[in-house]
Parts: C-alpha cells; structure tokens; sequence
C-alpha cells in the first residue's frame, strides 16, 4: 500500500517514519545471562580456553628434541596445543561466535528507484510527463526476533564452547591413560630384559654343573627353554613399548614416537575417594553442562518460533518527481504480510519437538555418564586393592621365595625346576604389578574426566 502525500502533510510523517526506524534499529533486548559454570581449575571460561585454544592451532610450533625424557606435563601441553582435535573444536566455536554476531545484525535497509510514464506515445514519448520516485524501505522485525535469534545463536555458541571444554578433558585423560601405558610397558621390558639376564645366568651355571656331572643333562635343556621363553616375553614387551609410545604421539597429532623414553611417574597410588563424593559433582561434567546450554537453546528456539508468526512490518519513504509540471512530493508507504495460511505452524512444532529430544538426550547422557562414572571408580577400587596385596604381602615373599630357593638350588637343596618357576611366579607378579598400576591409573584419568578435574579428597 503507498500513499502519497503533499509535501507540507508528509514532512511530519517522514519525520515519525525515521524516528521509528531508529529506535527500533537500536532496540533490543541485551544477551540474558546464561547460567555460567567455571571450569575444573576455576580460573578460565570455557569460551576464553577455547579461543586459547584456536589461537594455539595457529601458532607455529617449536620442535620437540627426539632424545629428552618426556615428562607427563610436556606431554599433556604438547596435546592441549598441538591436538588437531582440540584445534576443530576450537575453530568450530570461531564459527558460532561469528554467526552469533550475524544472528544480531539488523536487515539491511532497502533503496528503490523507479520512473514511470516515458519512452510511450503521444505526451509520454519523451520523458516531459514521467514521474521519478526514489524510495528507502527497511523491515521492522516485530515480536523482539531479533533479540530471540541472537540469543538463540549466542546460546549455541556456550554449548560449543562447553563441547570444547568436554573435549579438552577427553584429551587430557587420554594423555594420562596412554603415558601411563607407556610407562608401564617400560617397566615390563624392564622387567623382562632381568628376567632374561637371570635365566641366561642359571643356564650358565646349570651348564657348569652339567660339565662337571653334577647335574642331569635335562637341566641344561629346561634352562635353554627358560631362556628362549624369556627372550620371547621380552621380544613383546618391547613391541608393546613402541605401541604404547605411538599412542601417546598420536595424542598430539603425530604419526610416529618423537620422544626417547617417558620420564617419572603418573602419579601416586592412593586410596580411592568417597563415590558419593563424585556422584555429587557429576553433574559439573562439560558434556552434562553443554547439555543444559543445549536445552536452554531449544527453549530460545521455541521462543523465537513463536515470534515468527507475528509478521514483520516493512516501511518506506522517500522522493516523488513529476517533470510535469515539475514539482516534487515525499511519499511514505508501509507493508504487513497477512498470516491467512502461513502461522509458522510446522517450524513451531518442530521446535517444540526438538526441545523435548534435548531434555530427553540430557537425561541420556546424564545416565551415560553415571555408568562410566561407576565402572571407572569400580576398577579404581579393584585395582587400589590388588596394587596394596602385591606390594605388602604377595611381592616380598615372592621375592623372599625366590632368593631362598636359588640359594638352596646351589646348594644342592632344591631341583633346577623349582628355581625356573620360582623365577617363573616372581616375574608373572611384578608384571602384574606394573599392570595394576597402569589400570589404576587409567581409571583414576577417567574419573578426572568425569568430575571435569575436580581433585576429589580420598
């Protein structure tokens, strides 16, 4: 609909008109505050670390030295700034918070030019009676949508920053799981590589023993068999090492081990915290948070849904020339789609129904992350138990077991059999002593995970 006015008439109206237009292109409600949950440390937002973590991915990278011990912390920094993983996430926030910029944007104004009346016949042959108009439109968008979808959008923006988090701690009890599997298959090749010094040290003294015919040619065939099946147990060991250290490289975005050796510890092994304790902080989990960001963003989409079936108002105005008989005029006009069949109908029950998927999904994942939270805290136990029966009771006598029986063997008292299993059962339980502790601390990393870091008292 145009209407057009004298211009004494329509000078007040393109006055109203403007002022309209910029109130409600400044208008708008602020960005309500999203429920904020610091991370484990307490020191930096989700939204700052990943941005760290995007202008991490760019930075060039300074080589590591192939030869040096590799410490846990170098490890965990090395992954938390080199982790390609880490690096899409990071940028994938780069793009909600570009398009939570783009969500807050105003439509842009419209300028239309038309002239009428010219190049016909008779008095419109030229352009003596054409009219020339020139009109500047701008839709107003009603209902507060702009505000919705900027929310919307800005909400999105928290759920990829707390993806980000979630993924950082991934990361992270990955680093801590694979360094302490490469420690302990470099305690195992340690282990083994005794384990065959002391076999070939029995099969040279079972072979003097045999020379001198005080002893069965037979012993020296069981020492040759104890020594070929240590050397074999080394042969894994070893194969497991070099697994073990490619797994950690990979952590970092690396195809092959760039590092020597892994340095110290993972960490100690202490008694296992209270589980209601960490049942009680689950719920500061990234996932669980990014979850409930998710749903206030469903419920922000149903809200600006609703919004949609108000139509929007577009408004003009703008300069009329007649070249006959020369006069000018401003004109002002205004259009409002009728919502006779179009209410946005589907769209709104669409986000009706993603909404109640989201709720369901956090529930789901809630439940996930109970079961995990279980499991790992179960094998934590488990594990603590075993590592606290070896080192106290079953190791030293063992240990005690073995000395006692290979002094006797030189001394006439026991059989070269009992000093091979002996050996045998001493190996198997320090070996499964390196693994209790690698298990352990496997689960203690998933725990980590779980209760976003937070260090839980024993």
């Amino acid at each position: 609909m145009r209407i057009e006015r004298p211009a004494c008439i329509a000078g007040p109206c393109l006055v109203l008109l403007t002022t309209g237009l910029l109130v409600t292109a400044h208008a708008g409600p602020a960005r309500a505050a999203s429920p904020e949950r610091r991370p484990s440390d307490g020191s930096v937002a989700p939204q700052e670390r990943a941005t760290g973590l995007a202008r991490d991915a760019a930075r060039p990278r300074i080589l590591p030295q192939p030869d040096a011990p590799l410490t846990l912390e170098e490890a965990l920094r090395r992954a938390l700034e080199e982790s390609p993983v880490l690096a899409a996430r990071a940028w994938g926030l780069e793009g909600h918070n570009a398009r939570a910029i783009q969500a807050g944007l105003l439509p842009n104004p419209e300028l239309e030019a038309e002239t009428e009346n010219f190049a016909g016949s008779g008095t419109f042959s030229g352009f003596g009676a054409s009219e020339t108009t020139l009109t500047l439109a701008q839709r107003l968008e009603t209902a507060g949508k702009r505000g919705k979808r900027r929310r919307a959008a800005e909400l999105g923006a928290d759920v990829a920053a707390w993806e980000v988090e979630a993924a950082r701690l991934r990361v992270i009890e990955q680093v801590m799981s694979a360094f302490a599997t490469v420690v302990a298959a470099q305690q195992a090749v340690s282990v083994t590589t005794e384990q065959v010094e002391i076999a070939e040290s029995s099969q040279q003294a079972t072979r003097r023993l045999v020379d001198a015919g005080a002893a069965p040619a037979v012993e020296a065939t069981r020492d040759l068999v104890a020594v070929a099946t240590a050397r074999i147990d080394r042969v894994r060991a070893v194969r497991d090492l070099e697994a073990a250290r490619v797994e950690l490289s990979r952590t970092w975005g690396s195809a092959t081990a760039d590092f020597a050796e892994a340095a110290g510890e993972v960490g100690p092994v202490t008694s296992p915290p209270v589980l209601e304790d960490l049942r009680a902080v689950l719920v500061q989990n990234p996932t669980l948070v990014a979850w409930d960001q998710e749903v206030a963003r469903r419920e922000a989409l149903v809200e600006l849904e609703d919004a949609r079936r108000i139509p929007d108002v577009t408004a003009a105005a703008g300069f009329r020339w007649h070249a006959e008989p020369d006069d000018a005029a401003l004109v002002a006009g205004f259009s409002v789609p009728l919502p006779l069949f179009d209410q946005n109908q589907g769209d709104r029950a669409a986000a009706r129904a993603d909404l109640r998927r989201a709720r369901s999904e956090r529930r789901a994942a809630e439940a996930t992350l109970g079961t995990e939270l279980e499991r790992a805290y179960q094998e934590l136990s488990a594990r603590h138990e075993e590592i606290v029966e070896l080192r106290d009771g079953i190791l030293p006598a063992a240990r005690d077991a073995f000395d006692g029986v290979r002094d006797g063997y030189r001394r006439g008292l026991f059989r070269n059999t009992d000093v091979l299993q002996a050996q045998r059962t001493l190996v198997e339980l320090r070996l499964r002593e390196i693994d209790a502790v690698r298990a352990y601390h496997v689960a203690r990393a998933a725990l980590e995970r779980l209760t976003a870091g937070r260090q839980v008292q024993p």
